[in-house]
């Protein structure tokens, strides 16, 4: 009897863990989702709802700090900027604990800032956190290629 309880205990606290760490995972997921989908579709105001209030951004010199720095400084006007965008991502890659989560990925943006066509391929580094049971980003580090200088003649 005493064999039977404790295996039943056991039964349920895995039962009960399992789901809760899986819930985490597709929420994180989700979160990542849905971000992207508001970027490509415009939705500002869905992406600044996934941006924690301390969210630091860094794009080559480039450092923004907080979420109306973030936001109305860098995000925002970029995604309302591009004409005819189109984002794809490769090599996604997800470190992901209980409530801090890295995620890692290549880019490629193209389409149109004013008159000048954008084809642009880079890295992003995102960094998200669980806030009141919610994944918001609190971190983002864009790079991509910069120009080489010439080579020294021989």
């Amino acid at each position: 009897m005493k064999r039977t309880l404790i295996a039943v205990v056991l039964l349920l606290l895995c039962s009960l863990s399992l789901p809760l760490e899986a819930q985490e995972g597709e929420g994180l997921n989700v979160a990542l989702e849905k971000y992207n989908q508001a970027f490509r579709s415009k939705d500002v105001e869905t992406v600044k709802s996934l941006l924690a209030a301390d969210v630091l951004l860094y794009e080559h010199s480039v450092r923004n700090d907080g979420l109306e720095d973030v936001f109305e400084n860098h995000l925002k006007p970029e995604i309302t900027e591009f004409q005819d965008l189109e984002l794809d991502f490769s090599d996604v890659r997800i470190t992901a604990g209980p409530d801090l989560a890295l995620v890692t990925r290549q880019y490629r943006v193209r389409g149109k800032l004013g008159e000048r066509a954008i084809d642009a391929t880079g890295n992003e580094t995102m960094v998200w956190k669980l806030v009141g049971g919610d994944w918001k980003v609190v971190h983002i580090h864009y790079s991509h290629p910069c120009p080489r200088p010439p080579a020294a003649p021989k």
